[in-house]
C-alpha cells in the first residue's frame, strides 16, 4: 500500500495539561477533514498527560506521540516541525481547542492564488481574569479576505502561532524556528514567516478557542510582581527581537522591515523595562544599545532620536524612561544618576547637570 502524505500537520505541545487535553484532542480527531497527522510532543509531563495521549493513540492511528525531556514550548514546537509530513502546518496549545470545521474551512482558502498564510479568528475562553491582560481587541481582524503581507498589514495582526495555517515549504526553505528558552517566542516566528510570504487570507470565523487560565505561560508572563516573585525572562521581548533581526539580516529583509523597525524596537524595550525590577531596568537599556551596535542600526537610522539616544547611552532622552526609573517621590524631589548627567527633579521640574570628570 502506497503512503499518502497528509495535507496538514497539527502540532500539539503537551506539558501537564491533563485537565484540558481530552477536549483538545477530541476537537482535532473529529475534524471534518480527515487527511491530517496529529503530532503530540510530550514535553516531559509529570501528570497524567502521557497516559491520555497513549489512550487516544490507540483509538486514532493519525496520532504520533513524541516524548522528550522538558525543554519548553519552543523546543516542543520545533521538534514537531522537524517531524511534520504535511503540505501545511498548524499549532494547537494542549489546553485550547478548535471548532470541528476549522481545518476544512481554512485549507480551502489556499485554493486562491498566492496565499501563503491563512489567519482565522479567535474566541477567548476565560477562566482567569488578570485585569483582562488578553483583550479581545488584540485578536480582532482588521481586514477581510486576501491581503498582501506588507509591513503595515503585519503590524495589525496578532503574532500568535496557533490561529494560523502555514506552508511547510516556506518554513523549511527559510529555516524558520521558534527561539528556544525564551518567552514571547511567537513574535519572531510569526514575523519571520510573514516577511518572506506574499499574502494572507483573513478568515473572520472564530475557529480557535483560546483558554486563559491560571498557571498558563501567558498568565505567568503577565503576572505582577508580588513579594519576592521574580522571573528570569524580563529581557525576553528584546532577546526575541534580536533573534528576529538575525533572521532579517540573514535573508536581506531589512528594506521590508525598516518602516516598522524602530516602533517595534521601542515597544520591546518598554515591555522589557515594564517586566524588570527597578534595579534591573538599566540592563534592558544596555541590551538595547548592544542590539543597535550588533546590527549597525545607526547606519539605517542616522537621524532617529530614539536610536541615537540608545546608541549614545543617553537613556534619559527616551520618552517614558524617567517614569519607569523614578518613583513618584523621586520625580517630585530627587536625583537620577545618568551616564553623563545628573537629572535633578525639584517640585516636578527636571534639570540636567553635566558630570565633571577629574
Amino acid at each position: 500500500m502506497s503512503f499518502i502524505a497528509p495535507i496538514l500537520s497539527v502540532i500539539i505541545p503537551v506539558y501537564n495539561t491533563q485537565k484540558y487535553l481530552p477536549k483538545c484532542l477530541d476537537s482535532i480527531i473529529h475534524q471534518t477533514i480527515t487527511n491530517i497527522e496529529i503530532i503530540c510532543v510530550n514535553d516531559g509531563s509529570t501528570d497524567d498527560s502521557l497516559r491520555i495521549l497513549e489512550s487516544y493513540q490507540k483509538q486514532d492511528g493519525r496520532i504520533n506521540i513524541i516524548n522528550k525531556e522538558n525543554g519548553g514550548l519552543s523546543s516542543a514546537r520545533n521538534i514537531g516541525i522537524e517531524h511534520a509530513k504535511g503540505k501545511y502546518i498548524t499549532f494547537v496549545d494542549s489546553d485550547d481547542y478548535v471548532e470541528l470545521n476549522t481545518y476544512e474551512k481554512a485549507l480551502s482558502c489556499f485554493n486562491l492564488e498566492n496565499v501563503d498564510l491563512v489567519y482565522f479568528s479567535t474566541r477567548l475562553v476565560i477562566e482567569y481574569d488578570s485585569s483582562r491582560m488578553q483583550n479581545e481587541q488584540y485578536f480582532e481582524h482588521k481586514y477581510t479576505g486576501l491581503k498582501n503581507l506588507s509591513s503595515d498589514v503585519i503590524t495589525k495582526m496578532d503574532v500568535c502561532a496557533w490561529n494560523k495555517i502555514y506552508k511547510i515549504s516556506i518554513i523549511k526553505k527559510y529555516d524558520i524556528k521558534f527561539p528556544e528558552g525564551l518567552w514571547c517566542e511567537d513574535n519572531p516566528f510569526f514575523w519571520s514567516y510573514a516577511l518572506v510570504s506574499n499574502s494572507v487570507f483573513f478568515l473572520n470565523d472564530e475557529l480557535y478557542n483560546y483558554r486563559i487560565r491560571a498557571g498558563s505561560i501567558m498568565c505567568q508572563h503577565n503576572k505582577k510582581r508580588k513579594g519576592n516573585y521574580k522571573t528570569s525572562h524580563e529581557l525576553d521581548s528584546l532577546r526575541c527581537f534580536e533573534y528576529l533581526l538575525h533572521f532579517i539580516f540573514k535573508w536581506n529583509l531589512i528594506d521590508k522591515f525598516k518602516p516598522v523597525l524602530v516602533d517595534l524596537f521601542m515597544q520591546k524595550i518598554y515591555e522589557s523595562l515594564h517586566h524588570s525590577s527597578k534595579k534591573d531596568r538599566k540592563l534592558a537599556l544596555i541590551k538595547s544599545t548592544e542590539i543597535i551596535n550588533l546590527f549597525n542600526l545607526m547606519h539605517y537610522f542616522p537621524d532617529n532620536n530614539e536610536i541615537t539616544s540608545l546608541n549614545s547611552k543617553r537613556y534619559y532622552k527616551l520618552p517614558r524612561v524617567n517614569q519607569l526609573f523614578l518613583s513618584k517621590k523621586q520625580r517630585f524631589l530627587g536625583i537620577w544618576d545618568a551616564d553623563k548627567y545628573f537629572i535633578v527633579c525639584f517640585l516636578g521640574i527636571k534639570l540636567k547637570i553635566k558630570k565633571r570628570h577629574f
